[in-house]
């Protein structure tokens, strides 16, 4: 009876040690997948923020040109200047996060390295 403990102690190890090669992978390519859309994310906010500038130029430069409308586009461009500032601290969130992140996931990788080869077990 003993050998078939083993034996079925063995396969459940094998089966696990699977299962977890499965989610160590599903992970990586979430965690991936979520570096590039934030990746994206910043660039688009940046992007935004740009145009948003250029849009607030215009404006100020129609002020200049048209008096009698120069208090509501110069109110439409501190707008356009207001947001595009909102969104270049959207995309620096979304950068310095994205960083952290890094960070973090080296950390816990090497972390998780030195682990295994003090204990040696694991894959490390």
């Amino acid at each position: 009876m003993l050998r078939g403990s083993r034996a079925s102690v063995e396969r459940t190890s094998r089966r696990l040690l699977v299962t977890d090669r499965i989610d160590d992978e599903s992970s990586a390519r979430a965690w991936s997948t979520a570096l590039t859309i934030r990746q994206q994310l910043a660039a688009t906010a940046a992007s935004i923020a740009e145009t948003e500038d250029w849009v607030a130029d215009t404006l100020d430069g129609l002020a200049r040109v048209r008096p009698h409308d120069a208090e509501r586009l110069r109110a439409r461009a501190a707008h356009a200047r207001l947001f595009a500032a909102r969104e270049r601290a959207q995309a620096a969130i979304y950068r310095s996060r994205w960083d952290l992140v890094l960070a973090d996931r080296k950390s816990a990788a090497d972390g998780g390295r030195i682990r295994n080869e003090e204990t040696g077990t694991g894959a490390g």
